[in-house]
């Protein structure tokens, strides 16, 4: 069979059409009249923020409550696959790619020395009128909001679909697709209908849009690096060359696999994430550092239910929200779908509670040295006087910060600048290549494999959508759209969660209890040798991971 009989025979027309019309139909609207759709989502950005703000802040939140019961309680014992069935990766490999596939590019790199400067100059609402400019505690309150929002939220929204789709795939014999979140309710063979499809396309529109944000601020970032470092500036048609040269190396991974092609460049990311972590500790002011990092996390603990249902009354705390949390919990939710699908590709022959702590304590354990590496140091610098960071901020953008704060702390710049511009492309190029993966599994019927042109036809709508809103000027367009498509996927996230919670308790009983048999339960009215053999074979179905 040719790749292209392959992919027709794949692909489920109903989904594909659905998902790439309605693309198209978003990009012309963008391209076509950008103030008007500028405006209109705007003004929908607005009226979501203030009126269903609340529906994100507790769709994640019970998302991280109920990932770590999954974590810490007995359905983490739930093997994913047969008993016998074994990993396909290391652990260090799985827990590479689950970092870098659930890291948006334009992400960690992006964000980590710049937003605890954005808290620093401007305190976050929650902590009232705020501690004063300078002070430790100023600091220590930046740092633990912008670990905030890269921690365990974001990591909890990726995992309950990651959750709901492992299971049903590997215990239900169902297919890779956001759909089976309705499994529990219709069953695993009923899943043709046209809900499961809307589930499907809404899961694919939302996805490229959420990508095509972090491809945009990736490019955006390499080159004002270039720019603010080496003084290139190449313009609009530099800008498409970039996007496009990464096209190519990502359609090249993507024609390698995930063993040769998303394997080695999540190897790749950890590495650089690590050497430049490393470094940035080495040359900073180390004591400073640990001890910022330390009240940043003990403040993070003590503060995680109060900042994940905050919402302040007034206009100033509705406009931070909006721009931060509130920006950053659809996000990654746009993202949750994509990874939970990568996510449970991956993860056949683990468990529950490995799949979960992988992205929620392994991740986590990434970030946060990240986050006080950069960040602090950001911070360090900026309270000292060593340099302006925040002028930079002002003058060049969020994206040339971190490039700034190298250029002071370490020695060889330009080296460790180069470093930081490769991990961002690297980052990218994972991002694009285990996106496309999932995607194009979400629009076949039944394949854990897509084909090589699937993968390649949705890799080129994300390149020529990032494209187009170049020409735009509708990447801030996008953002606020961002915002919009997030709605749904918080409603999927909230319907994930409830069917899991049934369909889990059908499996394996621990809300309820034991001594609440059911009267139609096989064990009911058996005698208690009996009723020990069903249980002794029902736990076959289950492994331990210690």
């Amino acid at each position: 069979m040719n790749g292209t009989s392959e992919f027709l025979e794949e692909s489920d027309p109903t989904v594909f059409t659905a998902s790439l019309l309605s693309l198209l139909g978003i990009i012309v609207g963008i391209v076509v009249r950008p103030d008007v759709a500028a405006s209109k989502l705007a003004a929908a950005n607005a009226f979501i923020v203030t009126n269903l703000g609340w529906l994100y802040l507790w769709a994640v939140f019970l998302s991280f409550v109920f990932v770590v019961y999954v974590m810490l309680g007995p359905w983490g014992r739930i093997k994913l696959g047969g008993p016998d069935e074994t990993p396909e990766f290391s652990f260090a490999q799985y827990l590479a790619m689950t970092f870098t596939a659930g890291l948006s590019s334009g992400g960690l790199e992006f964000w980590g020395p710049v937003e605890p400067l954005v808290h620093y100059q401007t305190p976050p609402p929650f902590f009232g009128s705020g501690a004063a400019a300078g002070t430790w505690e100023r600091m220590a309150n930046a740092l633990q909001y912008a670990i905030f929002h890269y921690g365990t939220s974001a990591w909890a929204t990726y995992l309950v679909f990651a959750v709901a789709i492992s299971y049903f795939v590997y215990r239900k014999d169902t297919s890779f697709r956001p759909a089976v979140i309705l499994a529990p309710f219709l069953g695993p063979d009923g899943l043709d209908g046209w809900p499961a499809k809307l589930i499907d396309t809404l899961a694919v529109v939302v996805t490229v849009s959420g990508i095509t944000v972090s491809f945009g601020l990736g490019i955006s970032q390499f080159l004002s690096g270039l720019a603010f470092k080496w003084g290139v500036r190449t313009g609009e048609g530099g800008r498409i060359a970039l996007i496009l040269l990464v096209g190519v190396v990502f359609l090249l991974s993507v024609v390698a696999g995930i063993q040769r092609g998303i394997r080695r460049f999540a190897d790749l990311n950890v590495v650089l994430l690590i050497a430049l972590m490393v470094v940035t500790l080495a040359f900073g002011p180390l004591s400073f550092l640990f001890n910022l990092g330390t009240q940043a996390l003990q403040g993070y603990a003590a503060d995680y239910v109060g900042m994940s249902l905050f919402f302040g009354p007034g206009s100033e705390a509705t406009n931070w929200l909006g721009s931060w949390t509130l920006f950053f919990w659809p996000w990654w939710l746009t993202f949750a779908p994509m990874v939970g699908i990568f996510m449970a590709r991956i993860s056949r022959g683990r468990t529950l509670r490995q799949l979960v702590f992988a992205g929620l304590v392994g991740s986590f354990g990434l970030t946060v040295p990240w986050y006080v590496a950069t960040g602090g140091s950001a911070l360090w610098v900026q309270s000292s006087g060593a340099a302006d960071l925040l002028g930079v901020y002002s003058d060049a953008g969020l994206e040339a910060v971190g490039f700034a704060l190298f250029e002071q702390l370490l020695p060889y710049p330009g080296a460790f600048s180069a470093l930081l511009l490769l991990l961002v492309v690297s980052f990218l190029i994972t991002t694009l290549d285990s996106s496309t993966l999932s995607i194009a599994m979400m629009v076949t019927r039944d394949t854990e494999s897509p084909s090589t042109l699937n993968r390649v036809v949705w890799g080129l709508m994300m390149v020529f959508l990032t494209v187009s809103l170049g020409f735009a000027g509708g990447l801030p367009v996008l953002q606020t759209f961002t915002v919009l498509v997030g709605l749904p996927t918080a409603i999927m996230c909230v319907i994930a969660m409830v069917g899991m919670v049934v369909e889990l308790e059908r499996h394996a009983p621990v809300l309820v209890g034991d001594s609440a048999e059911s009267a139609d339960s096989p064990e009911s009215g058996q005698s208690t040798a009996v009723r020990e053999r069903l249980r002794n074979r029902r736990n076959v179905e289950y492994s331990s991971d210690d």
